[in-house]
């Protein structure tokens, strides 16, 4: 050690190069590391989407969904499999181990529906495979409104030409349209008509179909020229298929005898509102690992350019981006961690009072945070809310060091410049000690690191960073100070006229403490049992309301409701929202195209649910806003009439689940489920439970999936059909054809395919619909069987192979109890919301236990003693009486944030009791008895302990007093708190426990053997 740091003693220019190198290497890092809020979370999660139309959601369920679980379910890396049945649709979730790669586990999906669809039914479509993190959120959304009568331009011009541009830009994952409409050819058949005739829907379709396309004829030869030959039959015009003449058995009709043509708009599957109008809106996903800022950039760019493309056609816009809140939430973060150097500078110059020392020391702060900049792109990780703040953190930290060590330099008072081998001497006489205090340090956050799952990739960061600038700034001020010292040397002698004063007055308050030393230790107990209750009744998030950037409003309707009907009450409740001065923007949404698999895979998902996206005015606080939302909704709600229409759950407003609450399996509500072999089991037990909760006046909050839905059920009578010569599946195809109608054929108009879709009219009564039979006759539906109208199931819900129906309730101690109870009660009867703090919570003991060991064995092997690292870790618990009055007065939560903070405290916490002992043990070595020894050191000790506890509390305040913190806030605060209370107590509970110690060690140390203890 003594050798190295004379190497960089002698040469200074060496360091100084060494240190500018690092700086630029860090500058280089910062500009092409990708910026993010979070790192990058993704649950590993392939969704299957099979569809059987015309299928009831039991149905699905046996026919489907079960067959196709049993043979995901040996899929290599599954941890659980969730699935939702709806009509003619199933949608199954596997999710993987962490870590495990999407592709490579859709490739094994995949291989498992080769397997098991042949055994499927027959119409069931190929199940398809979509990988990808079901919680992601679109980046960018982008809106186009058509400035020309046809409303339809929108949508082609998203669909077929913005699309594909921005699937190029670099940094884009994939491309999502939502809403708009689609012109298409309705043919509407007069059925009474066309049954008149001889036709069944089926075989107009057909006819029809046949005879409206181009049909290759092979090839024909012209001498010695091949030519190909085509059956041309594709319309022209919508209006030729209105009076086209078809061939009949007998004779021909003309489609103008059975039906006419219109150009409509299709059902839509989807809508998106803004600006109180109905529009098509883009959804842009970022790819994983690309940087955001630059994507925006390029988006802007990409929108500025198709602006003036199609000026006089459409007027496209952004109205969502996710970069500028970043850019803001990172520019606290970056100002923060300015004002942060200001204050340690400050404080280094009001006790020190050396522009040239206070700059050597603070110079540790931009090398500490650069080298840390570097270890971060090294390794991988990305410029984010986490690794930023752990440098931020670590600000006030690396400086304690760099303090030590010019205190002890200055102390010198070398009246000429020294040589390298006096300065190296010097330097490496505390080396042993600055190790241990940052090893002390930086052993808390280096288990963090390998924290299993989503905790260790969320908190990985932040102790990366950290530890990284710690041990950096350990270097520099072993190494580099003591070169910077002799290069810019100029006499530094401190004046310690004050601190002796200051050491004096500490001595006259720390006398009566070794009076009574029981006293101030029962007092100390007592003020941290008050800390400690402090802390448990802060209420626990994960994070904290300021960091929402919008409140979502969703509004339920009836099941069945249309998706048209939904868009005239969303258009309206827009309209009003968005006169509300609290708010900037107001969006909505309801329904979800074929496209997104991952949002209708949700067993909350509802095509009947409207949820509007309120952006608050950037000068409106998050809380106000939603506040003055809420207290408007029951007003706007029965302003427009709607409450007749909307579902039991009505609506509700809340602020969106951050991502990585959601991965960690943090939420406001618990959530249990009750499973059985079938839905009548589930049924039951749910009922017997939902009794139970009543019985103790529980009201669970929701419970899904709910709901009937009714459906119009069609018996036929065999025997009647038999006779006829009619099958039940004719019957059901020509239902489906007038009901929801077929593509028949399609025609193009200026480039554009316009689809020709054939149904019937829905304005003739369900018995009332003729039937054709074999022979020509034409039979009323209604003779045929018997029509009735029964309520079925919404959907289906089955989580691991059983069904499922789930039940969501508040959470509050007295009700956590009573479920509990219900959970040990009943086996089928469970939680399902497990978090990873819960479900890793074996390893996260681990891990603190590992964290405690490691600190134990570095004191241990310092001193050489196995009690001496027990008393300095028995000051962890002297900073819980600071955490709890922190949180309280800088208004934070007990959240993520704080308790890893509370761990900070671990290191920093003995790193004031490491100082008095050495100063005391080196005294003792000297002659002094131990209660002179311990006095003297103290009060020498007192002023670096002083200016490294407010370098690092000043360091810590700018975060704590950021508008924006974050978890990072509630961090800051309890790190301050907890330091603050530590460094107060340890300054007058340890120097009388020190002095136990000392005369315990004289009685098995001869070495140590001083005359009895004289007080000076």
């Amino acid at each position: 050690m003594k050798g190295l740091i004379l190497f960089f003693a002698s040469r200074p220019v060496t360091s100084i190069m060494i240190m500018a190198g690092i700086s630029l290497a860090a500058i280089f890092s910062f500009a092409n590391l990708p910026l993010d809020r979070l790192p990058e979370l993704s649950i590993p999660r392939v969704t299957i989407e099979t569809e059987y139309p015309g299928m009831t959601a039991q149905e699905v369920r046996s026919m489907v969904t079960i067959p196709a679980e049993d043979a995901f379910s040996s899929v290599k890396g599954v941890e659980n499999i969730q699935s939702v049945s709806r009509d003619g649709s199933s949608l199954i979730k596997l999710d993987f181990r962490w870590g495990t790669d999407p592709m490579s586990a859709s490739a094994l999906v995949r291989e498992a529906v080769d397997v098991v669809y042949p055994s499927l039914p027959f119409g069931v479509s190929k199940p398809n495979v979509t990988p990808g993190d079901p919680d992601a959120e679109p980046h960018v959304i982008i809106t186009v409104k058509p400035l020309i009568r046809d409303n339809s331009y929108a949508l082609r011009l998203a669909d077929y030409d913005l699309r594909a541009k921005l699937r190029r830009i670099d940094g884009v994952g994939s491309v999502r349209i939502i809403g708009g409409e689609k012109n298409e050819g309705h043919f509407k058949l007069d059925i009474p008509r066309l049954t008149a005739l001889g036709y069944a829907p089926s075989e107009f379709a057909s006819i029809f179909s046949r005879e409206t396309m181009d049909i290759p004829a092979g090839s024909a030869r012209d001498g010695s020229v091949e030519l190909s030959v085509v059956s041309s039959g594709r319309l022209g015009k919508i209006e030729d298929a209105g009076n086209l003449m078809l061939p009949a058995k007998n004779t021909a009709i003309f489609t103008s005898d059975v039906g006419e043509i219109n150009l409509e708009t299709s059902r839509k599957k989807s809508i998106f509102i803004s600006d109180g109008t109905e529009l098509t809106a883009i959804e842009v996903f970022r790819r994983p690992g690309a940087d955001p800022v630059r994507l925006s950039r390029d988006i802007k760019n990409f929108i500025a350019d198709a602006n003036n493309q199609y000026s006089n056609n459409a007027e496209i816009k952004i109205i969502k981006d996710y970069a500028p809140a970043l850019v803001k939430s990172m520019t606290g973060l970056i100002i923060s961690a300015g004002l942060g150097i200001a204050a340690v500078f400050f404080v280094l110059f009001l006790f020190v009072r050396r522009l040239k020392i206070c700059f050597l020391a603070a110079l540790s702060i931009p090398f500490s945070i650069a080298a840390g900049i570097c270890i971060l792109a090294l390794s991988g990780r990305t410029l984010n809310s986490m690794s930023l703040g752990g440098l931020a953190l670590g600000i006030g930290l690396v400086s304690d060091v760099a303090v030590i060590m010019l205190e002890l330099l200055s102390r010198a008072n070398f009246c000429k410049k020294p040589s390298p081998s006096v300065i190296s001497e010097k330097a490496a006489s505390i080396a042993g000690s600055s190790i241990s205090s940052t090893l002390t340090t930086a052993v808390v956050f280096v288990p963090v690191i390998f924290l299993p799952g989503p905790l260790g990739s969320l908190f990985g960061d932040t102790s990366i960073a950290l530890v990284a600038s710690i041990f950096a700034g350990w270097f520099y001020s072993q190494f580099f100070i003591p070169s910077l010292y002799l290069f810019t040397f100029k006499n530094f002698s401190l004046n310690t006229k004050k601190e002796i004063s200051f050491g004096r007055k500490y001595k006259k308050y720390l006398l009566p403490v070794f009076r009574r030393p029981i006293r101030w230790i029962a007092s100390a107990v007592l003020v941290c049992s008050l800390g400690v209750f402090l802390i448990i009744i802060q209420p626990v998030t994960f994070i904290s309301p300021d960091d929402a950037q919008e409140i979502i409003v969703s509004v339920e309707f009836a099941p069945g409701t249309t998706i048209e009907s939904i868009s005239d009450y969303g258009i309206a409740l827009t309209e009003i929202l968005q006169e509300l001065t609290a708010l900037e923007r107001v969006y909505a949404r309801a329904g979800a195209q074929d496209e997104e698999t991952n949002l209708r895979a949700n067993l909350d998902y509802r095509r009947e649910e409207l949820k509007i996206y309120c952006i608050p005015d950037h000068k409106i606080k998050i809380d106000k806003a939603f506040g003055l939302i809420k207290n408007n909704m029951d007003q706007i709600i029965n302003e427009k009439n709607i409450v007749g229409s909307l579902n039991q759950t009505a609506y509700s407003v809340y602020l969106p689940k951050d991502k990585a609450e959601i991965h960690l399996g943090l939420s406001n509500v618990m959530s249990y489920a009750v499973n059985g072999r079938d839905t009548i089991e589930v049924k039951e037990r749910s009922g017997i439970i939902l009794d139970k909760l009543l019985d103790d006046n529980i009201k669970p909050a929701k419970i899904y999936p709910s709901g009937k839905k009714t459906e119009m059920k069609i018996y036929p009578n065999r025997e009647t059909l038999a006779f006829f010569g009619i099958s039940a599946a004719d019957i059901a195809e020509s239902l489906y054809i007038i009901n929801e109608g077929v593509i028949a054929a399609y025609i193009e108009e200026e480039g554009q395919p316009i689809d020709i879709r054939i149904s019937g009219n829905k304005n003739l009564p369900l018995e009332e619909i003729p039937v054709k039979t074999p022979l020509g006759k034409n039979i009323f539906l209604g003779s045929l069987g018997s029509i009735e109208n029964i309520e079925n199931d919404y959907a289906l819900a089955r989580l691991d192979r059983s069904d499922v129906i789930f039940i969501d309730m508040q959470p509050d101690n007295e009700l956590q109890s009573k479920v509990e109870k219900l959970d040990s009660m009943f086996s089928w009867f469970f939680r399902t919301d497990e978090s990873v703090f819960r479900q890793y919570r074996y390893s996260i003991i681990m891990i603190i236990f590992l964290a405690l060991i490691l600190m134990y064995m570095t004191m241990g092997g310092q001193f050489e003693s196995f009690l001496l690292p027990v008393i300095l870790m028995l000051t962890i618990p002297f900073g819980l009486a600071g955490i709890g009055p922190a949180l309280l007065l800088f208004n934070c939560n007990l959240d993520s944030g704080a308790i890893l903070g509370l761990c900070a405290l671990f290191g920093l916490a003995v790193n004031n009791g490491l100082i008095l002992f050495e100063i005391s043990e080196e005294r003792i070595k000297l002659g002094f008895n131990p209660l002179t020894a311990v006095l003297t050191g103290a009060s020498l000790r007192l002023r670096p302990i002083i200016i490294t506890t407010l370098t690092t509390a000043m360091a810590l305040l700018p975060i704590i007093l950021n508008p924006a913190g974050g978890v990072q806030k509630s961090m800051a605060a309890a790190m301050f708190g907890g330091l603050a209370a530590s460094t107060c107590i340890s300054l007058f509970i340890l120097p009388p426990v020190f002095v136990k110690y000392f005369k315990w060690r004289f009685r098995y140390d001869t070495a140590l053997a001083v005359p009895a203890p004289q007080m000076h």
